[in-house]
């Protein structure tokens, strides 16, 4: 099972940009809270209010990230001009 969980780690490091990286990351660090904060809140309402405030800011980050990464890509880099490579290297 952790050989499985190595290589399906290894297969997202080289399929996905650090960008996207970054919100699974954001996402999964939120869903993760969200499930924490309600394990927390059987025994601490408050606590578990302080947990979800922080989770929803996670969220929040989340999709203004997204937001800017795709005003900037269809603003911007999608119209920047391809520069040719030398020697024809890649």
């Amino acid at each position: 099972m952790i050989t499985a969980l190595k290589v399906m780690l290894a297969e997202w490091n080289t399929r996905y940009s650090e960008r996207v990286k970054l919100q699974h990351t954001y996402i999964v660090l939120s869903i993760f809270g969200i499930i924490v904060a309600g394990l927390v809140g059987l025994l601490n309402y408050d606590a578990s209010r302080t947990i979800l405030r922080i989770c929803f800011v996670g969220i929040g980050i989340f999709f203004v990230n997204a937001i800017s990464w795709a005003l900037l890509y269809s603003s911007i880099v999608n119209r920047l001009p391809v520069r040719p490579t030398p020697n024809g290297r890649k």
